[in-house]
Parts: structure tokens; sequence; C-alpha cells
């Protein structure tokens, strides 16, 4: 089954890789979903190497 991709959601993806985040396209019945994926990385080092 494929599913047209108009104008809003194009520009919807595109808002969301201009930010720099993952966006993930999804079908849900006849209409789709954008979401968009932020991951934060932290990192502390352990002070116990050595």
């Amino acid at each position: 089954m494929a599913v047209i991709i108009d104008d809003k959601v194009k520009a919807a993806v595109e808002a969301v890789l201009k930010r720099g985040n993952d966006a993930i396209i999804r079908r849900k019945g006849d209409s789709i979903i954008v979401l968009e994926e932020k991951r934060k990385i932290v990192y502390s080092p352990s002070s116990n190497r050595g």
C-alpha cells in the first residue's frame, strides 16, 4: 500500500531535520504521523579508572 506524502508532511520532516533531530514517519489508519526523536547523550567520566 503506497502512501502519498503531501507538502505538510514534507515541511514537518524538513523542520525536524533542520533542528538536527531524527524524524520518524508512521502511518495510523489513513493518516500520517511525524514524530521528532531527540536524544541527549550525557557523559560523566568515572574517577575510579586509572
